[in-house]
């Protein structure tokens, strides 16, 4: 994969240096040159990007936002850690998000959205045919955020994506996602069956079910109470 720390090039040239930053350490997160719970020394990570500080500080300051680094008072900022109390409470929230999603777009879907749907489901399958594992679970991801975007709400669509690059670095860490394509497989085949039969109550109970059992039974984290075993 391309080196994060110099490619910043290959964003959109209407994207700012802060979020071409931004960008690329995300990229660095997720390929584990930043890890969990790092100390972010300004300096080091500026002199490696060639950039000054203050685009840096700005780019920190919005992956804050969202969650990906932490900072104390006095403190160097870090790279965020996910409890696993942390890591329930997204599965819960995902569920939520994406099960309102799928109820939405079941009562109002396109021939146009389901075939599009339709064809990243068969990129997923292609890519973990060909045990792709990082190529299938972004698509795998992409999947999702195609359902939130058709749903025709934006705030659900705002705040599923204010979490997804969090969700994203915990899943793609954890073993039991990078061994699970087949279960991936047959979930999405559920998925848009439920889509395609255009019942609202079924897509979302598809939905929240789907994600649950993956972040609970999957991840072997304990569901909290009022949240099906």
């Amino acid at each position: 994969m391309p080196d994060a720390w110099t490619s910043l090039g290959s964003l959109p040239p209407r994207a700012s240096l802060p979020e071409t930053l931004a960008a690329r350490m995300v990229e660095a997160m997720r390929a584990g040159e930043l890890s969990p719970g790092e100390r972010i020394v300004e300096a080091s990570l500026a002199a490696r990007f060639g950039v000054s500080r203050g685009p840096l500080r700005e780019a920190l300051k919005a992956l804050e936002g969202e969650g990906l680094v932490e900072r104390r008072p006095g403190r160097s900022p870090r790279v965020a850690q996910v409890s696993p109390a942390q890591a329930a409470q997204m599965v819960v929230m995902r569920a939520t998000l994406e099960g309102m999603a799928a109820r939405l777009l079941a009562a109002r879907a396109t021939p146009g959205q389901l075939a599009e749907l339709e064809a990243q489901h068969g990129r997923i399958l292609a890519a973990a045919k060909a045990g792709r594992v990082a190529e299938w679970r972004d698509a795998d991801w992409h999947f999702h955020e195609l359902v939130c975007r058709a749903s025709g709400n934006e705030f659900l669509l705002r705040a599923w994506l204010s979490m997804s690059h969090l969700v994203r670095l915990f899943l793609h860490r954890h073993p039991a996602f990078e061994a699970g394509g087949e279960g991936v497989l047959l979930n999405h085949d559920h998925l848009l069956a439920a889509l395609r039969a255009g019942d609202p109550d079924r897509a979302e109970a598809e939905f929240r079910r789907v994600i649950l059992d993956s972040g609970f039974r999957r991840l072997g984290l304990t569901p909290p109470a009022g949240i099906p075993a």
